[in-house]
């Protein structure tokens, strides 16, 4: 349960955690769901995404659809999963939604791909590092 309330603990630091430049606000609508407005910085551009995230405590689940932004309507789903003592795994799955101009080939297909799910295992590395670091120090 640490990591369920770790991983759907929003706050302005989230990017830095990832290695990456952004700013998040988040707003409580509900006792379940929470607003995100990002800003991801790269190579000097900005790129914004509003997202709505539901969450199921109970379950340890939670998913977040992209309101706006370049994946808009775009939705990912997040579950916590018991892993032995004291452990636990991360299982994803996204459903993205992408707008390009012309219709990408299969090749093309697998190298976003390739290079999203590279990205993922490193932002999302960095963020399980940052909570095992803070959960021992609390337990300690």
């Amino acid at each position: 349960m640490d990591a369920f309330r770790w991983c759907t603990d929003y706050s302005p630091t989230d990017y830095a955690l990832m290695g990456l430049k952004g700013k998040r606000k988040s707003t409580r609508v509900s006792h379940d769901t929470i607003t995100l407005d990002d800003t991801i910085f790269s190579e000097g551009t900005g790129v914004r995404k509003k997202k709505l995230v539901r969450t199921d405590p109970e379950r340890m689940t939670y998913y977040n659809i992209h309101l706006t932004g370049p994946t808009k309507h775009s939705l990912y789903f997040y579950q916590i999963v018991p892993d032995g003592e004291g452990e636990s795994r991360l299982d994803y799955t996204a459903y993205e939604v992408t707008y390009p101009k012309k219709a990408p080939t299969q090749k093309q297909l697998a190298d976003m791909a390739a290079v999203e799910a590279e990205s993922w295992r490193r932002d999302w590395g960095n963020l399980a590092k940052a909570m095992e670091k803070e959960l021992r120090s609390k337990r300690a």
